[in-house]
């Protein structure tokens, strides 16, 4: 069980957001990387020394992200964003990913403290592509702009690969089979994804391109000057460009939900994405497919709260993927 965050001192809870501390101790650390518990009574001093190494001032609020602190600063060359992941293997890539980019089509990159897990970057504004009065199938577009306009070839630097990710979800699956949670999914589903990571992680150019792994609507800011979408928090992995489709169908699952039909939507997501990206719909299916069971199969081994839900959710999206 997590501790409370009553058992931190009390500068990190005035530092740190409620939400940030729940959920870094609730996560498993990577092998050879602290608690989130451990991590979190770090951040006071951490912040002192990369505030006075970077001549930064707070000037405003913290936020934060899936698991990073997020803190407005003001510096030598005006407001930026200071950012401190929690270190976790899909935030080692951040800053080289961010240089590569070089703020086209993605936040800019004003330093790196590779060490620290830190990060200072251009201030956005706060909107994003996740409510009205963005539609959803601007959202897409939007993505597909942007995954267009990010695509590189991988370099060889990328640490996370979509051939080592399809293996390792192959491997969960024969175990799956083996434990009180076999049952969990339907068999026809689980033997369809795990014939279709076999083929396309054998796939000579399964790790070709740089893909932003998680590119879904709240992580996409407005940049106003010039006025653009821009994309943030990279989770960079070297995969096929098709990789990067499945977060823009399980993010805004309300609209979804509430779709006269929503395999029908979904579809016409998928659709509306590739096409502005240059991507073949039936391959963004396929791996949009494998990445809905890979959440799925996580989301059974840590048997997380409303797992019901969770679970319907993933079937939904897979069938909905699956040839009529």
């Amino acid at each position: 069980m997590p501790e409370p965050a009553g058992h931190l001192p009390r500068a990190v809870t005035d530092l740190v957001p409620p939400g940030l501390i729940a959920r870094l101790q609730q996560h498993v650390p990577a092998p050879g990387h602290r608690s989130g518990t451990e991590w979190l009574s770090t951040i006071p001093e951490l912040v002192r020394d990369l505030l006075a190494a970077w001549e930064l001032t707070l000037s405003g609020p913290a936020s934060h992200g899936y698991a990073a602190l997020v803190l407005p600063v003001d510096g030598p060359g005006g407001p930026a964003v200071l950012k401190v992941a929690w270190p976790h293997p899909e935030a080692r890539d951040e800053h080289r990913t961010l240089r590569t980019w070089g703020g086209h089509g993605a936040v800019r990159l004003l330093a790196a403290d590779p060490s620290r897990w830190a990060v200072l970057l251009e201030r956005l504004d706060p909107r994003d592509l996740n409510a009205p009065p963005v539609g959803v199938l601007e959202s897409c577009e939007q993505i597909g702009r942007l995954a267009a306009l990010l695509d590189r070839p991988a370099p060889p630097w990328v640490s996370l690969r979509a051939s080592d990710h399809l293996d390792t979800l192959v491997a969960d699956l024969d175990a799956l089979s083996e434990t009180r949670h076999a049952g969990a999914l339907p068999r026809r589903l689980l033997e369809r994804g795990r014939s279709l990571a076999v083929d396309l992680a054998a796939e000579p150019d399964i790790d070709a391109r740089l893909v932003h792994g998680d590119l879904h609507q709240e992580n996409v800011l407005w940049r106003p000057d010039p006025g653009e979408w821009v994309a943030i928090d990279p989770q960079s992995i070297a995969a096929d460009r098709a990789w990067v489709v499945a977060p823009a169908l399980w993010n805004r699952w309300a609209e979804a939900v509430a779709a006269h039909d929503t395999r029908v939507h979904l579809n016409l997501r998928l659709e509306v994405l590739c096409e502005e990206a240059g991507i073949d719909p039936d391959r963004a299916r396929a791996f949009a497919e494998v990445r809905m069971l890979r959440n799925a199969v996580w989301d059974v081994q840590e048997d997380v709260p409303d797992l019901t839900e969770a679970l319907t959710r993933h079937v939904t999206i897979i069938k909905a993927l699956q040839p009529a």
